[in-house]
């Protein structure tokens, strides 16, 4: 749930910055901010998903098994 809102709260922190930068500079600048921003944010959030997967995986073949007696 906690990446949920850091994503949520990234994607209207982009709309505030590209709103700004479109009213600032020039909407061909923003369209670009906002492209590179959503991508970076999109490869970040697989990435991380990937890490957590890798770190759980690894944390399940560490577990030393149970005999039975």
């Amino acid at each position: 749930m906690k990446k949920v809102l850091i994503a949520a709260a990234s994607i209207t922190a982009i709309i505030g910055v590209r709103m700004v930068l479109s009213f600032t500079i020039s909407e061909q600048a923003a369209e670009v901010f906002t492209r590179l921003s959503t991508a970076f944010l999109f490869f970040y959030f697989i990435c991380g998903l990937s890490k957590n997967n890798s770190k759980a995986a690894q944390h399940k073949t560490n577990t030393p098994l149970r005999r039975k007696p």
